[in-house]
């Protein structure tokens, strides 16, 4: 019920980047008599992409100090709310088209706080055993909840635009009765009570703010334009203020010593690589479906949880294995493999393609996503210490948007400079063809080089723990046998109580005599 919850959070903030694209014409519809345009209406999709980016550190180490539990249900509860309030909108003429925006940045705070924590959450609530398995699902909640956006969003579109966000509220409501009722366990905090790194936050709000408005406004803008170039070069101050504050915090918000950990780094980075390619494609995807294929909105959503299926197919079943045999690094390098073949296949396809090859295709670049995605997930886990779960959680969800929104930009604009288009003739599902091609082959390299950097990855062996292992003996030398995480110094007449949790942590504690057990 723990993983269902957490499970069911991320598949509801997944859905909503993806749901609200196919109500975009009808809201602008609506809102056109009150003055308003196209442009202003991508703000609904663009303010929750870059609200969820530029917090997900803040909530990671606010939950890494407090609370995991609390910064969870608390973002359920924004985010559930604001999605009733968004709903509101459309029944309400007054509010208008800012007040959904609004909103929406607020609606995007609460769907950073869920990310943030979730990975998080099953490091601390679920047994260690099942990390694998359970990061598998997580990883499938998000890819599902993004393939099944474009099709729930058209059926429900058709009846009203309203019900694309209150279908959140039930969610949300389940979400949380299931986390105050089955969430039960201890957290472990490196800095309980320590205060937030605020001026670090700022920082990173906006270095992350002003890239994701460029890589996603830059195509408008222009890339070298007056704006792009003064977006830039905000980006570079931040970035450059935030290194500089964070070398000196007493409490960073950005953990230095995870991000040393070169196998760490290369794991988030697979991680990033290759949901910038999938989230590319999956902008890509429905246009190839829709004016090559002929497909409508519910019938291309419907193919493209083909992918899900693939994830499905692998994700947990790769993330079982690994828990039992502490291998993952094997199955990062055949999945970005076989993430690039899928994306192959994808480049193949023309105005003759059939569905059987769509399908696969699809199939194959998920099964590699979702293999690559948990072993490097899971592989990152086991080289962190104990309390440092939601700063890694953070970390790597914060790249994999940031990659996200570089990944659409990249493949956008690939598409775009290889379309075929004759001045003054009709656009045929022919002329795109080439733009599909040369995007999914940039998404082949990149997968590739996802390939040649889990190269450098390398398992923990079994011996290894978390933290300096020593060997415990009580008081008539009797070795346990059992690597500690921490301990406290204990006076010789002390016996040693040593056992394992619910969470599969070894515990230890001091048993006065006439107490020992």
């Amino acid at each position: 019920m723990v993983l269902f919850a957490i499970v069911l959070g991320t598949f509801m903030t997944a859905l909503d980047a993806t749901i609200v694209s196919v109500a975009l014409p009808t809201i602008a519809k609506e809102f056109g008599e009150a003055g308003h345009d196209t442009a202003n209406v991508s703000w609904i999709l663009l303010i929750y992409t870059m609200m969820l980016c530029s917090c997900i550190l803040l909530w990671s180490k606010i939950g890494s100090n407090k609370s995991y539990k609390k910064v969870f249900v608390s973002g359920v509860g924004v985010f559930a709310a604001s999605s009733l309030a968004i709903g509101m909108c459309g029944f309400v003429e007054q509010l208008g088209l800012f007040a959904i925006i609004l909103l929406r940045a607020v609606q995007g705070i609460g769907a950073g706080m869920v990310t943030a924590m979730s990975l998080a959450m099953i490091s601390s609530y679920l047994p260690k055993s099942a990390m694998g398995a359970s990061i598998g699902m997580v990883t499938l909640a998000a890819s599902a909840g993004t393939a099944f956006g474009p099709a729930l969003g058209g059926i429900l579109t058709a009846f009203h635009w309203s019900l694309i966000f209150f279908i959140n509220v039930p969610i949300g409501l389940v979400c949380i009765l299931m986390c105050m009722r089955y969430m039960r366990g201890e957290e472990i905090h490196t800095a309980s009570g320590a205060k937030v790194d605020y001026v670090g936050a700022a920082l990173i709000f906006v270095m992350m703010f002003t890239l994701i408005f460029y890589l996603n406004k830059g195509p408008d803008m222009g890339w070298m334009s007056d704006a792009g170039i003064a977006l830039i070069f905000v980006m570079a101050i931040a970035a450059g203020l935030l290194t500089w504050w964070e070398r000196r915090s007493a409490d960073p918000l950005i953990s230095l010593e995870i991000l040393g950990e070169p196998r760490i780094r290369r794991s988030i980075i697979v991680g990033m690589l290759l949901f910038m390619a999938m989230a590319g494609s999956y902008l890509l995807l429905p246009y190839y479906l829709q004016f090559v294929q002929h497909y409508e909105t519910v019938e291309y959503g419907l193919i493209l949880i083909a992918n899900s299926a693939g994830m499905m197919a692998m994700g947990p079943v790769v993330g079982r294995i690994a828990d039992r045999t502490g291998q993952n690094r094997r199955f990062v390098i055949a999945g970005a493999l076989i993430c690039a073949l899928g994306f192959l296949m994808l480049s193949r396809m023309d105005v003759d393609t059939g569905l059987p090859w769509i399908l696969v295709s699809l199939f194959v670049m998920g099964a590699g996503i979702g293999m690559a995605l948990v072993s490097s997930t899971n592989l990152s886990f086991t080289y962190i210490s104990e309390g440092q779960d939601g700063q890694l959680s953070g970390l790597t969800n914060t790249f994999r948007q940031a990659g996200s929104s570089a990944g659409v930009a990249i493949l956008n604009a690939v598409f775009m400079a290889f379309i075929v288009i004759v001045p003054g003739s009709t656009i045929v599902g022919a002329d795109l063809i080439p733009g599909f091609r040369h995007a999914f082959f940039v998404a082949i390299l990149i997968s590739l080089i996802a390939f040649v950097i889990a190269m450098g990855l390398k398992d923990r062996e079994p011996s290894e723990a978390r933290g300096h292992p020593v060997d415990a003996f009580g008081e008539d030398g009797l070795d346990t046998g059992c690597p500690l995480l921490s301990y406290e110094p204990v006076q010789r007449e002390q016996r040693l109580r040593i056992w394992e949790d619910a969470h599969g942590r070894i515990r230890i504690e001091p048993v006065q005599r006439g107490n020992q057990r």
